[in-house]
């Protein structure tokens, strides 16, 4: 059977576990802890190696929860295929440490309601380098770099296939405690805590933690079973005081216990077997429970299914038989292309001395539309102004005056009068604008030497715009209905009577220049 070995470390300690393994087999040859002295792992595991003679051994390697990032993440429901790519995609977005270069594995804990809850961890680039550069100087072969706490789980749930409901496992190392949940054999919740140095507090401080970790994994009661790992008579305090904490039955487990482990190396084992446990797990785990493990060196990768040689046969000659019929298509589609340009350069070029005085007909008539755009009908606009404004009794108007801009179109039409209310005018400015026309005012002012109800002055000024002035030059041009039709306007000048409103105006036009602006004064009395 082939020989492989367990390890892990802290700043304290080296933990080793060899062992040969052939499936399911284990057979223990081999367990130590070692003290580090200042901090010198490189040293203290060389020497541990030659001194036992295993160079050239695959190692497993087994790193704390303080070595990588862990979070809870819940996904929708998707084929196993594609769990791997959603997981990393999710975990650089989660993970303050998943950058791209970073190593993402998952376990899978709960599948209900279309959603997958897992436990996702990520480890950065130096980490594993640095793990591997110690091992590759010990002259070891890096086969697993697993997470700790699921080692020592996977240890007790696969050798105790019938239990139920929730299971809790604690590991105490030398300065920390791993608390580990399951439930129906499938692990939902990890942490690693830190515990004080101090023997009579260690209990203490161990009845909190696991109380904050049954709550932090949604607990409402007492768990089924508490598993400590070591031997009962090192940790008879520990079990009462977990005993009396959760209420749940207790147990001391020896995880030496669990495998094949011969008298000679029993003897041997160190007064805290249980800090062995994640060693013993991960040697047990390697060949036939390695999905138990979330594994830094072999992550959970998207499976690609080898296909036959007739597919990939297929697969590559079909796209090139596809490239040379679509070739062929399209050089014969290129010719057709190619006479139906030449007719069409034929038509253009017959075609370009009509488009050419198009041209110009349409540049002299949109010079004209400028110069006519100026030619405001100032009498509709007034009817229009009469047709909305409010009666006498409330509003008089005393002076109309129209400027027209001969240069852009369009133009202005100042209004000047009296109202007995201010709200007279909002009432008018409202009625008055619209798409087509806007209208400003300066507000009211009160005029306290007026002798007349019209107590309030105002100033309005409507304009119009050229594309409006435009649109009903178009509207009108339509052929006269017969010889004899009357003008619809009369002619400018003289004096004009609108006789549905009774308003009569004196109309006078000044033109000058075509460049300049023509101003119209309209007098009108109510």
């Amino acid at each position: 059977m082939p020989k492989k070995l367990a390890i892990d470390w802290d700043e304290s300690e080296l933990r080793l576990v060899a062992a040969q393994c052939s499936g399911t087999t284990v057979k223990i040859t081999d367990a130590a802890v070692i003290p580090i002295i200042d901090g010198a792992i490189t040293p203290t595991l060389q020497k541990a190696i030659q001194d036992r003679g295993l160079e050239k051994t695959e190692a497993l390697i087994a790193i704390g929860r303080g070595k990588a990032e862990l979070r809870d993440l819940e996904l929708p429901e998707v084929p196993d295929d594609e769990l791997p790519d959603m997981v990393r995609f999710q975990a650089i977005r989660s993970f303050a440490s998943a950058g791209e270069s970073a190593t993402v594995d998952y376990l899978v804990t709960k599948r209900e309601n279309n959603t997958i809850s897992m436990l996702a961890a990520a480890v950065g680039p130096g980490s594993l380098k640095e793990i591997q550069h110690i091992c590759q100087v010990a002259d070891l072969t890096t086969k697993r770099i697993a997470l700790r706490p699921l080692a020592a789980a996977s240890l007790y749930l696969a050798n105790n296939k019938t239990i139920k409901g929730e299971t809790v496992l604690v590991d105490l190392l030398s300065e920390e405690a791993e608390i580990v949940v399951a439930r129906d054999r499938k692990v939902v919740f990890v942490r690693t805590v830190r515990l004080p140095t101090n023997p009579q507090s260690r209990s203490t401080a161990l009845v909190g933690e696991l109380r904050r970790s049954l709550m932090a994994c949604g607990s409402t009661g007492s768990p089924d079973q508490v598993i400590l790992w070591g031997r009962a008579d090192i940790h008879q305090d520990d079990v009462v005081q977990l005993t009396e904490a959760t209420g749940a039955n207790v147990s001391v487990v020896n995880p030496f216990d669990l495998v094949n482990t011969g008298g000679d190396v029993k003897s041997k084992l160190p007064q805290h077997v249980g800090r062995l446990a994640p060693l013993v797990g991960l040697l047990q785990c390697d060949e036939v429970g390695s999905h138990r493990l979330i594994d830094f060196m072999n992550p959970r990768k998207r499976v690609i299914k080898e296909t036959s040689r007739l597919k990939r046969a297929l697969m590559i000659g079909g796209p090139i038989a596809a490239v040379l019929l679509i070739g062929f298509f399209a050089y014969k589609r290129l010719s057709d292309l190619d006479a139906e340009i030449a007719v069409i350069k034929q038509a253009n070029a017959e075609m370009a001395n009509p488009v050419k005085e198009a041209g110009k007909s349409v540049e002299r008539t949109e010079r004209v539309d400028q110069f006519l755009d100026g030619d405001v009908n100032w009498l509709d606009e007034l009817r229009r102004l009469v047709a909305l404004m409010p009666d006498s009794d409330s509003m008089i108007v005393r002076s109309v005056s129209g400027t027209t801009d001969q240069r852009n179109g369009g133009g202005t039409l100042t209004l000047v009068g009296g109202v007995t209310d201010p709200k007279v005018i909002d009432e008018f400015e409202a009625a008055v604008r619209d798409e087509s026309h806007q209208i400003v005012g300066d507000g009211s002012k009160a005029d306290e030497r007026a002798k007349d109800k019209y107590r309030w002055n105002y100033t309005e000024k409507v304009t119009v715009p050229s594309d409006y002035v435009r649109q009903l030059r178009y509207a009108g041009l339509k052929p006269p209905e017969s010889d004899n039709a009357e003008p619809d306007s009369p002619e400018s000048g003289g004096t004009e009577t609108d006789k549905s409103t009774g308003i009569e105006a004196d109309t006078t036009t000044n033109d000058s220049d075509s460049n300049q602006e023509t101003e119209t004064t309209t007098e009108a009395q109510v």
